[in-house]
């Protein structure tokens, strides 16, 4: 092998290590037009004189920079078009702050779309969502539906979620429909059984857990508006609902079984048959 063809490809290997680094921190797992052309041109500029690059071959990869180009283009179209579609709608989404490193999840209805160094992005809540990390799409015509269309769910154990529509805050639960309930904005699955730890009470300044202990004891059985949390991820959701009963561990964890929670039925994951005994 001559002097020139070992030095066309150790420049070739720094170039395609060089862009194999550009493209980890893309998240990615291949190069990108700008990586190929930079090749191109790099095999261009030190090919060898006495063997230089066959016309057949050269075009063969012009094309392919041409079709990884489009590929591209179409990509974001794509991503834009889909975005546009989502406008006014409501959506579930994984959200992570770059400020803190936190990933939450996000519902609320899609404001505006944006795009950014050819990343497309819905506004929901005052947060820029990447497209990609959408993973759930209600449609916004539920002030229309009928709700007798649900009434196959009352009886069944379903999954689904609650959610403050002030920030965006989701919290999963689940339980038995005893009833299906339209409103203003929404149809919602009247869940019972539903338990979950709480982690305060709304609109009460309650200081110790003797008081949040007290208030349990009064409202046994009554409607309560307390605050919900997930600890794996940090969140907290206001719900009224009815108190069926509660349990204090000895580490101050309060947990709650509540009935008639509101669950929209858009969030339901999961529905299934409770089971049954048998009599013999």
């Amino acid at each position: 092998m001559s002097t020139s063809a070992v030095s066309n490809q150790n420049v070739m290997q720094g170039i395609v290590n060089s862009s194999a680094g550009t493209a980890k921190e893309r998240n990615t797992g291949e190069l990108g037009k700008t990586e190929f052309l930079n090749l191109l041109i790099t095999q261009l500029r030190y090919q060898d004189p006495l063997n230089p690059v066959d016309d057949k071959e050269f075009i063969a990869q012009l094309a392919q920079f041409s079709s990884l180009e489009q590929m591209q283009n179409m990509n974001n179209t794509i991503s834009q078009t889909q975005a546009y579609a989502l406008l006014g709608k409501k959506i579930v989404a994984n959200f992570k702050d770059e400020s803190t490193n936190v990933s939450t999840t996000v519902q609320g209805y899609v404001s505006s779309v944006k795009t950014n160094n050819g990343k497309v992005y819905v506004i929901v809540n005052d947060k820029d969502i990447p497209i990609e990390n959408v993973t759930n799409v209600m449609d916004s015509s539920y002030q229309d539906s009928n709700i007798s269309v649900y009434t196959g769910l009352i009886g069944t154990n379903v999954k689904g979620c609650v959610y403050d529509p002030s920030n965006g805050n989701v919290i999963l639960v689940n339980g038995i429909v005893k009833a299906i309930q339209k409103g203003v904005y929404e149809d919602y699955a009247v869940v019972d059984g539903v338990k979950c730890e709480m982690s305060g009470i709304v609109d009460k300044n309650v200081g110790s857990l003797d008081d949040i202990k007290e208030y349990l004891q009064d409202n046994k059985g009554k409607e309560v508006s307390v605050y919900l949390i997930d600890r794996k991820s940090n969140v907290k959701v206001p719900v009224t609902a009815t108190l069926k009963d509660y349990t204090i561990s000895d580490d101050g964890t309060v947990n709650v079984t509540l009935d008639g929670v509101l669950v929209p039925i858009e969030s339901v994951s999961n529905i299934t048959k409770p089971q049954q005994t048998e009599n013999y």
